[in-house]
């Protein structure tokens, strides 16, 4: 959510509600309340005077006021925002680097037992050499003892 956004939500309308009372509607309110007629210039009138200054001097607090939750509204929405969008980066950067840790520990796991693979079949491949040389020295020993055997008994 935008604070521009946030910030039109909250904003009234203050000139719809609220309209100073002039001396004339006072004086017909009063005579349709009461039944009495007043005059413009009877002293009873400053208090409309009054009342007209007060609520101007609220209308103008409120709208202050306004002003300054609108405001503070404004940065408070910015303000989660911005954590949010701290923690959704966090959160994605901790899943790209628990993603590269795992392609790389899977990719190294395959190296390393390819290797020892390689390793394993070259002492395989050296000890069924070894095993060749010597069934193969054992049957020329063999063959030369048979021939041994067979020039002394002709």
């Amino acid at each position: 959510m935008s604070s521009a956004a946030a910030q039109q939500r909250v904003e009234p309308v203050i000139d719809e509600q609220w309209h100073q009372m002039t001396i004339e509607e006072a004086i017909d309110i009063a005579h349709r309340n009461t039944g009495i007629s007043y005059q413009k210039d009877d002293p009873v009138m400053a208090v409309v005077a009054i009342l007209n200054g007060f609520g101007e001097k609220l209308k103008l607090l409120l709208e202050d006021e306004r002003k300054r939750v609108s405001t503070q509204f404004s940065n408070d929405v910015s303000g989660v925002n911005e954590a949010i969008d701290r923690k959704v980066e966090d959160v994605a950067s901790t899943i790209q680097k628990l993603g590269r840790s795992l392609g790389n520990e899977s990719i190294q796991t395959i190296v390393s037992a390819v290797a020892q693979h390689a390793v394993e079949s070259d002492k395989i491949r050296r000890a069924i050499r070894w095993n060749f040389a010597a069934c193969s020295a054992l049957a020329v020993f063999n063959w030369l003892a048979v021939a041994a055997f067979y020039l002394l008994l002709k």
